[in-house]
């Protein structure tokens, strides 16, 4: 009785040096190729086991050859995008405290600004009310809240500036500290 010729085990004997060759010129030197051959060779065994019919078993090879190439670029990505993020989050995280630290005197330093100020930046900055129902409450224009918006701004950045040296990074407060509790004014604690 003869055992009939299984067209995977041709395939691989046939195209195992060319499938070599392909990896090679694909994938970095420290890479295993025969390790990489050989998975390829096993998802076609498990393909086959699993009852899907192989039509063309040469191009399904080199299909898999493609997608192992390029499950070797992804994961590669991955590992080098996880280790440069890592640190980023972590400065994310030490500016939000730095942000926390910072806005923790913000209300009573605006507590010390003149009063139409004072309430504007806290109903708009603080309690996220629009300047039109601002407006509308305090029976001025919308343009009058808008120029108390950005003056009391304005006059909150000074009055923080005279109590703090701030350094800024895209926007967000990359460090800090107090020039003295004189230009605060004994407002922030």
């Amino acid at each position: 009785m003869s055992v009939a010729p299984d067209p995977l085990e041709d395939s691989f004997v046939r195209l195992r040096q060319r499938l070599r060759s392909y990896l090679r010129r694909r994938l970095p030197d420290d890479v295993p190729i025969d390790d990489v051959l050989q998975d390829i060779f096993v998802k076609a065994i498990v393909s086959r086991q699993s009852g899907r019919a192989i039509v063309n078993l040469n191009g399904w090879l080199y299909a898999a050859a493609r997608t192992a190439v390029a499950d070797h670029f992804r994961r590669r990505d991955t590992a080098t995008e996880s280790l440069e993020e890592a640190p980023a989050a972590s400065n994310e995280a030490d500016a939000l405290q730095l942000h926390i630290a910072l806005s923790s005197c913000l209300r009573a330093l605006i507590d010390g600004l003149p009063v139409h100020y004072q309430r504007t930046l806290i109903a708009t900055e603080l309690e996220g009310r629009t300047q039109r129902s601002l407006a509308d409450e305090l029976g001025v224009s919308v343009s009058a809240v808008k120029s108390r918006a950005a003056r009391g701004k304005s006059l909150l950045k000074a009055r923080v500036l005279a109590c703090c040296h701030v350094e800024m990074k895209d926007g967000l407060v990359s460090d800090y500290h107090r020039r003295s509790s004189v230009g605060c004014a004994g407002q922030c604690s």
